[in-house]
């Protein structure tokens, strides 16, 4: 179960790494990566398309919560 946790925050971060700005909150205003720009290179990074999905979901979770 640790692994899966770990997992999903290794995503998760890898993820934020595009969209947040230092400390500020996570922001898709000023960002220069599509969404599928980050799937693109989490696909590559992580080499597993689970990993894809959840940074997918997560993704969304974030940005409709901006809007």
């Amino acid at each position: 179960m640790s692994n899966m946790k770990n997992f999903m925050m290794d995503v998760e971060e890898f993820c934020n790494g595009y969209y947040y700005d230092g400390i500020k909150d996570f922001t898709v205003d000023e960002v220069d990566f599509s969404l599928d720009e980050v799937l693109e290179d989490v696909e590559m990074y992580f080499k597993s398309s689970k990993a894809t999905q959840y940074a997918e979901q997560y993704l969304i979770q974030k940005i409709g919560e901006q809007q």
